[in-house]
């Protein structure tokens, strides 16, 4: 169960009163001992890099990437089931009647081909202002070439979150006979994700004064009703989105954990009473009392934005507001496992995409990654212009698994399609994308040399192999360097070698941050030095933000080493 039970406010109740009662004659706290310095000497000046061959040998198997079949489940539009919203869910915002009464602009060309069809939705996703894009799409929706429910999802998709039930639940109260099962499930994961980011928005507020009797009455009353509503509006919606596959899943579930945890913080940024808030001690008592009572909850939420993460990883997704705000929201309130430690790893710089070219690749820039995998040739992607395009948004399963089976990579390609493998791992913690940018950096063409931005991102590939399998297992388990991750001798060959790479002053700074990132737990002051001075390293190959950045890293890492034991 997700809904919180009238225990826990009766027990938050008591907490607010035990912490302003206790320690009111108690005396204060001896002061903590100071900690015994620890080793801080300075880091011995970095030996040698290894031989090329020996820093970058690859060492034990390759995992490859196991890709589900996309099967077509049966659909009988008869069994559609549009579930109402549960009682607690707020309605759409006005903003939404726009989009549900739209009237549509018929495409300008006949769409009753494949071809057609594309064409009409190529014209469509080009209208920047989202009232005419909208329009456009749904005057696609008439297009026999483009399977049925298509245009609609992708309507739900690009309008405002909270407006997607408002879109697609029409079209599910009488779905056309053509419709396709995998579709149906969209449109409903869409729907059920409209509602649960409407959920546990608007909490009950609280007007001053804040005296103990108003805030327990408030607690107790206003705050305890709305909770239980929206908890149980979000348990709803999420036990019908575990029902739903793939893509579906996904968006629903990444949707379910940000509404628990959006209820966690608003608990937590409940009012207290003024005697609490104005002394550090009993609220600190208080909060971690409470902290403590919302711990299954939060992991609740934790536990569903990590499933749905897991299958938006599935689906290739690169750039999506879902995977940010889900992340975004894990690393505020797990702040100790960081899921969004790895942005900060520095990749060779990725010239500018050219205009795209072709119909095709103008659909990969726009289309969201779930529907670039179901409109665009998947054998198209081994074209390093489609690549290119596809890895400012995602690199879809259909394409991932032609480019697995591709008889000749480019040495182009196969440089794009690593570094999307590498986004691909560092987003989602996923070990098996950085095997893969190894095993395609590794795998070089023969009689191409291989140039130094390749060597680079194989370098950084060798050093994350061996982590975590995925996020879900980067936030339940510690310390990372237990689990592998951290050899740096392919980066520090880079950074030291003679001549000098463009790319060494990157590599110097991956390095520091991979080790940073991997301390073991009680790791010691000369570890910490040593951290320190890799980034020292990398400040002196390095400019403007990047070596700033590497100075201020170093600097903390210095101060870890100061107060290690």
């Amino acid at each position: 169960m997700r809904s919180i039970p009238r225990s826990i406010f009766t027990a938050l109740a008591a907490a607010m009163g035990l912490s302003l009662a206790a320690c009111a004659a108690a005396p204060p706290p001896a002061p903590n001992a100071p900690a015994a310095p620890g080793d801080a000497r300075a880091a011995t000046p970095p030996p040698a890099p290894l031989p090329e061959e020996e820093a970058f040998a690859v060492r034990g198997t390759l995992k490859d990437e196991w890709l589900p079949l996309l099967k077509q489940t049966p659909f009988n539009p008869k069994s559609a089931l549009v579930p109402p919203a549960p009682a607690g869910v707020p309605a759409p915002p006005a903003a939404c009647e726009a989009f549900a009464r739209r009237a549509p602009v018929a495409p300008t060309r006949a769409c009753g081909d494949a071809q057609g069809a594309l064409d009409a939705l190529d014209a469509a996703l080009a209208e920047d202002d989202a009232a005419k894009r909208d329009a456009r799409l749904a005057g696609v929706e008439t297009c026999t070439g483009l399977e049925a429910g298509l245009a609609r999802a992708l309507r739900a998709e690009l309008a405002p979150v909270a407006c997607g039930d408002a879109i697609a639940a029409p079209f599910l109260e009488a779905p056309p006979a053509t419709l396709k099962g995998d579709l149906y499930q969209v449109l409903l994961g869409l729907t059920l994700s409209a509602r649960l980011a409407r959920t546990a928005t608007e909490p009950p507020a609280l007007r001053p004064p804040y005296d103990q009797q108003r805030v327990l009455a408030f607690t107790k009353g206003p705050l305890f009703t709305w909770v239980t509503d929206q908890a149980r509006a979000i348990e709803d919606l999420g036990r019908l989105g575990v029902e739903l596959p793939f893509y579906a899943k996904g968006i629903v579930a990444v949707e379910s954990g940000r509404a628990d945890m959006r209820l966690v913080e608003a608990v937590r940024s409940a009012p207290l009473p003024d005697a609490m808030r104005k002394d550090a001690e009993l609220s600190n008592v208080y909060y971690a009392e409470l902290d403590q009572l919302l711990e299954p909850w939060k992991t609740r939420g934790r536990d569903a934005a990590l499933v749905g993460l897991r299958e938006l990883s599935s689906v290739g997704v690169l750039r999506d507001s879902r995977v940010d705000g889900a992340r975004a929201m894990l690393s505020r309130l797990y702040g100790g496992r960081r899921v969004d430690a790895l942005d900060a790893l520095e990749l060779p710089p990725l010239p500018e995409a050219p205009a795209p070219a072709s119909g095709a690749e103008r659909l990969a820039a726009r289309l969201p990654t779930y529907y670039a995998g179901r409109l665009l040739p998947a054998d198209a992607a081994a074209r390093p212009e489609l690549l290119r395009v596809l890895l400012g948004r995602g690199v879809p399963l259909q394409h991932r698994a032609a480019l697995r089976t591709a008889q000749q990579l480019s040495p182009e390609a196969r440089l794009l399609y690593a570094r999307a493998r590498i986004e691909l791992g560092r987003l989602y913690w996923r070990a098996v994308d950085f095997d893969q940018a190894t095993a395609l950096l590794t795998a070089w063409p023969e009689g191409t040399p291989r140039s130094p931005e390749a060597t680079t991102l194989l370098a950084l590939a060798l050093g994350l192999r061996n982590g975590p399998e995925d996020a879900a297992l980067m936030m339940r388990r510690a310390p990372l360097a237990g689990l592998g991750l951290g050899d740096v001798a392919a980066l520090d060959w880079v950074a030291r070698a003679k001549p000098a790479s463009p790319y060494a002053g990157i590599a110097a700074y991956d390095a520091a941050l991979i080790k940073q990132i991997a301390a073991p737990q009680g790791a010691d002051a000369r570890y910490w030095s040593d951290v320190a001075a890799r980034f020292r390293e990398a400040q002196a190959l390095l400019t403007g933000p990047l070596a700033q950045a590497a100075e201020e890293r170093a600097r903390a890492a210095d101060e870890v080493a100061r107060t290690a034991r």
